[in-house]
């Protein structure tokens, strides 16, 4: 589905020539010691399941999908980031499981912290706010381990990753054959009281 911008018409499927844009969402990104076992992980998940890894760089918890939105929106989708609050919370991923109508495999944490609830429904707000429509969808915070999984990995519990989420990033993708691009197009420093 295409966001509509509220300073600009994106290209939609009845306008495939309108202006050139961005599939767009705010995320968390790990950093590098989380990266590397999600990574790891992500490695044993894909053989267990016959699938594809996903790319350390790749790897992200998607906070709010905007979808398709012109170039000329970015800076109102920089202002939500600017105006959300910057508390951020660590996270303990510990449970496995994939989705099989499309095929990918996941690492999820059991308990979810109200920090990133709050992060969440904020963002979500704010969207809304200035006009972006967004997936109705519930929020399932997960990272994805694999793709193209062709055997289901079973629901069960992993020794837990804590994630320190202090980073909020608005980020670009671009599909590709050989699976999606991202990068960042801004960033926010987060809070973590200890």
């Amino acid at each position: 589905m295409m966001a509509t911008s509220p300073t600009g018409d994106p290209r939609t499927r009845a306008n495939p020539e309108g202006p050139r844009g961005v599939r767009a969402f705010f995320a968390l990104s790990p950093d590098d010691e989380v990266r590397e076992t999600l990574a790891a992980l992500g490695r044993d998940v894909a053989r267990r399941c016959r699938g594809r890894a996903v790319s350390p760089e790749n790897a992200h918890l998607t906070l709010s999908f905007i979808g398709d939105v012109a170039n000329d929106a970015l800076p109102v989708l920089q202002s939500v980031g600017d105006r959300v609050p910057k508390t951020g919370f660590v996270v303990n991923f510990d449970s496995l499981g994939a989705w099989r109508a499309s095929g990918v495999a996941w690492i999820a944490p059991a308990v979810l912290p109200p920090a990133l609830l709050t992060l969440h429904s904020t963002l979500a707000d704010a969207l809304a706010r200035v006009g972006f429509e967004l997936e109705t969808r519930p929020f399932r915070p997960h990272v994805t381990l694999a793709r193209r999984c062709l055997q289901p990995l079973p629901r069960a519990h992993c020794p837990p990753i804590p994630w320190r989420a202090d980073k909020l990033f608005l980020v670009g993708s671009e599909l590709r054959s050989e699976g999606p691009v991202y990068r960042n197009l801004a960033s926010w420093d987060l809070m973590v009281r200890n």
